[in-house]
């Protein structure tokens, strides 16, 4: 075997030997260093580039993270007089979201190296400039520049990838390449698992932000206490971007900045007393705002409107926001759809589905002692107007509304009355809806079958559900479902500590937060076989959960 690029005058340095292949040595370690000056001159490498993404606005969206894992196994290494058999790199992706929305098929992904190994031994490794991946996404195909480098001891590599993202894009696998020599090996990259957590004193006081993630779908990290939010705060991810909904006595809008550490981009008023309890973000266009209407960002573009229910009188609307200065736009009246006699409609959950907005309405008066049948309220957001009302089989529609696109239908978790001001009524369930026809399909299952009020639930597929039961004794469970029959399969965990949180992660993980004062924790299972992936302590009792991961 022929040594590459080993360094005249230093010794036990490590060096990566291959079979004899192209130019003579030399010849290689010049086009070697010329690349490598080529790459330092372009801040990475690879032409092509962005004029913007689709969707106007500031920069701060999340960054698609993909964890990846490429094996030379052939490639030998020598160091300290040492000959270790096998690379394998472990590097963290980042691709530029703007990069990889646009009609452009070139993209840019900064790169940082985690872990070298060689002959399965940790390498003490440097990066000499930071290094930012170019290449091109063409439907499934997806292929990279050559990008590094990447030195340990004498080896320098530098590296380019060729491969097939897989449908729904959860992974990326194929072939990498070392420049310059015959070494190939296997890539596989894992797209990162990502949660906005916030937590609450459970008083008038404080909340905090912590960020989940898990690398490769099993190690599992928590970063606590990234930003300061209301004490009932809940946690949204729209257009991309990070929100907090501070409810009530807060009454206002914290948009967060992943770029920066998800510290405060934005913070408007929703109206004192306003009550704000869910959010949609629509670009300009599709609210009805005129071009020029909104202020617009520092780049130039506008940062979107927010749709926001507002829950408390003399609000019972749906109020628009401009993104970019906070300021009020107009709103969409709700009270006459109200029937109870305080004429509150109090809007709940708000779902942005087929160019319409989908608002779950609790209809129940100001004591909160009546509820009228819950409503679905169909608006068109450019019109600003109610078009269409759905009335529910059951009461009380819960912070609940999702859809599920396996299935095509939308899922209202319907509470019934909770025990408290009034005796307990198991008036609810879970109610299907066709978006499409907009008219319900009944209850897919009844809270007599699952015992009680239903305070959330989570659809991992067209056959497993899973839902927060209640019962007279204000005992939590969580019981699985199939969607598809109605079918309750049994009791998956129980606890007398409140479960204010049930989340599925759309990748087959469901989140669980248990609202603690004495053990607050995340707990995380596998949707599909009810395995407990994690749990993770938390500071602050968690009170809701966003899904920010994002794929290609």
């Amino acid at each position: 075997m022929v040594v590459l690029n080993r360094r005249p005058g230093r010794r036990h340095r490590a060096a990566v030997e291959r079979t004899p292949a192209g130019p003579a040595p030399c010849g290689r370690a010049i086009a070697a260093a010329l690349l490598v000056a080529a790459l330092c001159a372009c801040g990475g490498g690879g032409g092509g580039g962005s004029d913007g993404g689709p969707l106007p606005g500031p920069p701060g969206r999340l960054d698609p993270i993909y964890d990846a894992t490429l094996s030379f196994p052939d490639a030998v290494v020598t160091s300290g007089g040492v000959i270790y058999q096998g690379i394998l790199l472990d590097l963290e992706i980042t691709f530029d979201d703007p990069t990889v929305r646009d009609a452009d098929p070139r993209f840019t992904a900064p790169v940082r190296v985690v872990a070298v190994t060689a002959g399965g031994v940790a390498q003490v490794f440097s990066v000499p400039f930071p290094i930012v991946m170019q290449g091109a996404i063409d439907g499934p195909l997806f292929e990279t520049d050559l990008f590094g480098s990447i030195v340990f001891g004498s080896a320098n590599l530098v590296i380019s990838m060729t491969g097939t993202i897989a449908a729904g894009a959860r992974r990326i696998d194929g072939t990498a390449a070392l420049f310059q020599t015959s070494h190939t090996g296997p890539f596989a990259a894992v797209r990162r698992r990502r949660y906005l957590v916030a937590g609450t004193d459970l008083s008038s006081s404080v909340g905090q932000v912590t960020v989940i993630e898990a690398r490769y779908d099993r190690e599992v990290t928590q970063a606590a206490g990234l930003e300061t939010i209301s004490s009932d705060p809940v946690a949204r991810v729209r257009d991309g971007r990070p929100f907090v909904v501070n409810r009530l006595s807060f009454d206002n809008l914290q948009g967060l900045d992943p770029a920066n550490g998800f510290r405060t981009a934005l913070q408007y008023s929703t109206g004192n007393g306003s009550n704000p309890h869910d959010l949609a973000v629509l670009g300009d266009a599709a609210a009805g705002v005129e071009p020029g209407t909104t202020t617009g960002g520092a780049g130039g573009g506008s940062a979107g409107v927010a749709f926001v229910t507002r829950y408390e009188p003399p609000y019972d609307d749906v109020a628009l926001f401009d993104l970019d200065d906070g300021a009020l736009l107009g709103s969409i009246d709700l009270v006459p759809l109200a029937t109870n006699p305080d004429g509150l409609p109090r809007p709940d959950q708000m779902l942005d589905l087929n160019g319409r907005l989908w608002v779950t309405l609790q209809d129940a008066n100001r004591s909160f002692t009546e509820f009228r049948t819950g409503r679905l309220a169909v608006l068109d957001p450019a019109a600003r107007q109610v078009i269409d009302v759905i009335d529910l089989a059951g009461q009380n529609p819960f912070e609940t509304l999702v859809y599920v696109p396996e299935t095509g239908l939308i899922y209202v978790g319907l509470a019934g009355i909770f025990p408290g001001l009034k005796p307990q009524a198991l008036t609810g369930g879970i109610e299907a809806i066709d978006p499409v026809t907009r008219r319900s399909l009944g209850l897919v299952v009844d809270d007599d079958d699952l015992g009680g009020n239903v305070s959330g639930i989570a659809i991992v597929s067209a056959t497993r559900g899973y839902a927060v039961v209640t019962d007279a004794a204000y005992r939590n469970s969580i019981k699985a479902f199939d969607p598809s029959t109605g079918q309750v399969f049994g009791t998956v965990y129980e606890t007398a500590d409140r479960i204010s949180a049930l989340v599925s992660d759309g990748d087959g993980w469901v989140l669980v937060a248990e609202t603690s004062f004495v053990t607050p924790r995340v707990f995380i299972f596998d949707g599909t076989d009810g395995r407990v992936v994690a749990v993770l302590p938390m500071q602050l009792p968690p009170l809701s959960v966003a899904i920010m991961t994002r794929g290609l």
